[in-house]
């Protein structure tokens, strides 16, 4: 019987294979009918759509992730992620503003069988859209 991984563990290979661009490594640590709940972007049920969303959004803003917070809680894993980039590519409709990017997304990961199945992600949009240049109301 293989050793089961722990959910933070698997969510550190994860970030590895993300900014190295090894987006085929994700099968090692995810399930092929992932399923992402990401306001703001499509609703994803199988893991090759995330890893085309997560490549044409890594292509648009050259974008790395750096985990501020990882916190286990059993079969789930809660992050907190400073994310970095810059608008390269047309993103959200935007066409590319050559301006550096940082926001942060905060999401919950669900792991069952010893690979991640389901993720929850509220990213600060407001943020990011700003930074690329769209005219956003002020508060």
């Amino acid at each position: 019987m293989s050793e089961q991984v722990a959910p933070e563990e698997l969510y550190r290979r994860f970030i590895e294979f993300l900014n190295g661009r090894q987006y085929d490594q994700m099968d090692t640590v995810m399930v092929s009918d992932f399923v992402d709940h990401h306001p703001g972007l499509v609703d994803v049920a199988n893991l090759q759509v995330y890893k085309d969303n997560v490549a044409y959004v890594i292509g648009a803003l050259e974008m790395e992730a750096f985990p501020e917070h990882i916190v286990p809680a059993g079969d789930k894993v809660f992050t907190r992620v400073r994310l970095t980039g810059k608008h390269v590519g047309q993103f959200f409709g935007v066409p590319p503003s050559g301006n550096q990017l940082e926001w942060y997304t905060h999401e919950l990961w669900r792991v069952e069988g010893g690979k991640m199945v389901e993720r929850w992600a509220v990213d600060d949009l407001y943020s990011l859209l700003k930074q690329m240049g769209v005219a956003l109301p002020s508060w």
